[in-house]
């Protein structure tokens, strides 16, 4: 897949099927619409592209950076993003700032200089919602009527719906927040997860004859509530099932600040030191408390484990 970051190195010639959006997490709404496009590009013989925003805009629009604790938190990183779009099977992906030039553009100038002349449309592909220009006054209607005066080919898809709810990405992160992670995975069509590089943590479990590893919480991602959760973690391309307490510790810890998501892996016995790795969040089993003392902790952790397995054993 071409990745391109920036308008002004794009020179395409030949026509593209193009899929507009933010696609924050990419959900099974956006995968529709990408369907679409990858659809459209084989029948019509184009090439196939994702444009979308590296930033979120209304992070921009509001100007609030990573630090703000009322900025938007990502779904997925940047990099878990590009390797979804890869793998829904994208010739090129235009993966730009959204910046001031675009904020201001008018709707029909968006349209006309980034979506027919830099993207090279002969397909779009859009969501119910999707909006462009400034002020989000270019509407899939508006986009609709300027297509077939363009002659390029359009499509616009009405919302997915799970379980009497419209998939959104507002929606994923209230699910997120509260902890609901099998609904998470519904509306995301895959769970829900955090990658890092493992760092040496208290070693807690070790001690318990079950490995454990450390990655920072991620400080611009979502974050569910603290606590215990049955999960699965990737290490070197092979899954094993665990459980994952994300938080400050307290038992243990000195600050009681720094977030850490600390798992305990069944069935490991190596070291894991220093790789890259995901932990899948599967099912949130209770909140994160502080104990009396470590053997409580211990305890505690052991029926976490006996919890885990039954509840795979389902």
């Amino acid at each position: 897949m071409e990745i391109y970051k920036s308008l002004d190195k794009l020179n395409l010639n030949e026509k593209t099927s193009v899929a507009l959006g933010n696609f924050d997490g990419i959900h099974i709404g956006h995968r529709e619409i990408f369907r679409a496009a990858l659809d459209a590009a084989k029948d019509r013989d184009l090439k196939s592209l994702c444009f979308t925003f590296s930033n979120h805009p209304f992070n921009f629009i509001l100007r609030r950076d990573d630090g703000d604790p009322d900025a938007v938190k990502l779904i997925c990183t940047e990099e878990e993003k590009i390797a979804l779009i890869e793998e829904m099977g994208f010739d090129i992906l235009v993966n730009v700032p959204f910046d001031e030039k675009i904020m201001t553009m008018h709707a029909h100038d968006f349209f006309n200089g980034i979506v027919k002349e830099k993207l090279n449309a002969g397909y779009v592909s859009v969501g119910f919602n999707y909006t462009y220009g400034a002020r989000a006054m270019g509407k899939p209607d508006i986009l609709r009527v300027e297509c077939e005066a363009a002659g390029i080919g359009v499509s616009i898809h009405d919302a997915v719906i799970v379980d009497g709810e419209v998939v959104s990405s507002t929606l994923i992160r209230e699910m997120i927040s509260t902890g609901n992670m099998e609904m998470t995975a519904k509306l995301l069509g895959r769970p829900y997860s955090f990658s890092g590089m493992v760092a040496h943590g208290k070693r807690l479990g070790s001690r318990m004859g079950i490995p454990t590893i450390n990655i920072p919480a991620p400080a611009r991602q979502m974050l569910p509530p603290n606590g215990v959760y049955f999960s699965r973690i990737q290490i070197d391309d092979h899954i094993y099932n665990s459980v994952s307490n994300i938080g400050v510790n307290p038992t243990v810890s000195d600050d009681g600040k720094q977030k850490v998501i600390e798992t305990n892996i069944f069935d490991f016995d190596k070291d894991a030191y220093g790789k890259d790795i995901i932990v899948y969040f599967d099912h949130f089993s209770r909140g994160e408390r502080k104990f009396r003392d470590k053997e409580e902790l211990f305890a505690q952790i052991a029926r976490d484990c006996e919890n885990a397995l039954n509840y795979r054993k389902k």
